[in-house]
């Protein structure tokens, strides 16, 4: 018998927002704190914990599998049968523990039998306990559910929560595995209270029948995926390291991660759209589905398009706030970088919110192992003749496969309206960004000063063109905001009177 759904759906702008105050907050914190603890815990320090990090990051990657993406797609096609639900968790938790104790013997033989590990032994062992505690926060819940309201208001909570303990007992060198338990205990606290907040949603438990022949193919092709994205990502900065110089590596560096910082806050605009996709095919609401689709790219392209130009205007400013003067020749590679958002996104919607919810896992399989050959093979060719601007160059033309092939197939599938005149629309209205900040820059010195007031200024102008222009997007986030305020003025008129 066929479920309907009757959830009262929630906003999925709002979503968006929640979302990327989530993501926002997520990029804030790290750079605020990572001056304060660079200084205290020294260079070395900073050097071991980074190091320990990355491993334990491979081994949440195994414990992880695929199953965060399959169980938000599959769980919100059936988030209204409480009976399906609870056996569906119950299942997808028992994979997960399971793949999660397979993670842990890994590391563990690991730490015995490599001798580089021996340094690093209890700085593994405290960041470990993240991997038992991801698996246990059961987070493709709240995914599935769509409340990102509870997952943003503990984010906020705990974030605020380390920050305190950090300047609290970080106080010198020796203080490292003060500050690794500090971070871990973050994910625990937020973790452990995901688990048992779910109950209010479904009854998770270890299940002895977990249908592992049903679920595991299509994990296992979610998981190489991810793998495959892994790879693909890391593969510029370790062939740049051996094709090349420290240097290079370290200009890049400061590129990707203003790349991967603006790259993420615009993909929580697609995130929250996933679970909502899948719910909408599985009631076979076609229409709302391509509607909300096309409504989700329509505001990505709106927040696209100005970020890209802003990013390339103030490439420069922008790396003196991330790193210092040392670090401006990394601007050339910041500016493609920033072209990449474009298609790296696209490819991101048309693939991750589009094919997967569609059951084309297989095809975004393909076309990742692809690109990822493509980013390879152009890497080793052309690094060594202009380095790290090379990365970026190849990662543009690797994206764009991705994007062109997801995009045709999904096509193929669901045909969407044009999205050609809320393009040139964002366009033309970014276009003034650039005389703001030549007009800015040339009257005032400060570049911090100069840099803020060009964001402000050209926030308010480009809002002001899309209004003008009718961007039905920006129109209605204007025309909401104006709503909101005209009330809180006439409530507190009626008060006073």
């Amino acid at each position: 018998m066929e479920v309907k759904y009757s959830m009262k759906e929630k906003s999925i702008k709002i979503n968006m927002i929640l979302n990327g105050i989530k993501g926002l907050l997520s990029v804030l914190f790290p750079l605020i704190t990572f001056p304060y603890v660079s200084k205290i815990l020294g260079v070395e320090n900073i050097g071991k914990y980074n190091f320990a990090d990355s491993i334990i990051n491979y081994f949440i990657l195994l414990a992880g599998l695929g199953i965060s993406t399959y169980a938000i797609r599959e769980g919100a096609e059936i988030r209204e049968d409480k009976e399906k639900i609870n056996i569906f968790s119950k299942e997808i938790f028992t994979i997960n523990i399971f793949s999660t104790i397979l993670s842990c013997l890994f590391l563990f033989l690991l730490v015995l039998i490599v001798p580089k590990f021996e340094n690093y032994t209890l700085l593994l062992f405290i960041l470990s306990f993240q991997i038992l505690f991801r698996t246990i926060g059961i987070e493709w819940i709240y995914s599935i559910y769509e409340d990102y309201k509870y997952i943003t208001i503990r984010s906020i909570l705990f974030q605020l929560l380390s920050f305190i303990l950090l300047f609290l007992f970080v106080h010198s060198e020796n203080d490292l595995y003060i500050y690794t338990i500090i971070v871990v205990l973050s994910t625990v606290g937020s973790n452990i209270i995901n688990f048992f907040h779910s109950r209010k949603y479904c009854h998770i438990t270890l299940t002895k029948k977990s249908n592992v022949r049903k679920h595991m193919k299509p994990i296992l092709l979610l998981f190489a995926t991810t793998v495959a994205i892994t790879i693909y990502v890391n593969s510029d900065i370790t062939i740049l390291g051996f094709l090349t110089n420290d240097s290079s590596v370290g200009f890049y560096s400061v590129s990707t991660k203003i790349y991967t910082i603006i790259k993420s806050l615009l993909a929580s605009i697609v995130l929250v759209s996933i679970p909502r996709f899948s719910a909408f095919l599985a009631q076979n609401k076609k229409e709302e589905f391509k509607r909300t689709a096309e409504d989700i790219y329509k505001t990505l392209l709106t927040f696209v398009i100005p970020s890209i130009i802003g990013i390339i205007v103030l490439r420069n400013e922008i790396i003196l706030i991330v790193s210092n003067v040392t670090y401006l020749p990394a601007s050339s590679s910041l500016a493609f970088l920033s072209i990449a958002i474009f298609v790296c996104l696209g490819a991101y919607f048309w693939g991750q919110a589009m094919l997967v919810p569609l059951r084309q896992e297989k095809k975004v399989l393909k076309i990742t192992i692809i690109s990822a050959i493509v980013n390879i093979g152009l890497n080793v060719v052309f690094i060594p003749f202009w380095k790290e601007n090379a990365a970026a160059i190849t990662t543009i033309i690797a994206e764009t496969i991705a994007f062109l092939y997801c995009k045709h197939e999904t096509s193929k599938i669901i045909k969407l309206g044009k999205f050609y005149p809320i393009f040139f629309k964002s366009l033309i209205g970014s276009m003034p960004i650039i005389i703001i900040e030549l007009t800015i820059t040339r009257f005032i010195s400060n570049f911090l000063v100069s840099t803020l007031l060009v964001i402000f200024i050209s926030i308010v102008v480009y809002v002001i063109m899309e209004v003008l222009l009718k961007n039905e997007i920006i129109v209605y986030y204007f025309y909401k905001v104006r709503k909101k305020l005209v009330k809180s003025f006439n409530d507190e008129q009626e008060k006073d009177f």
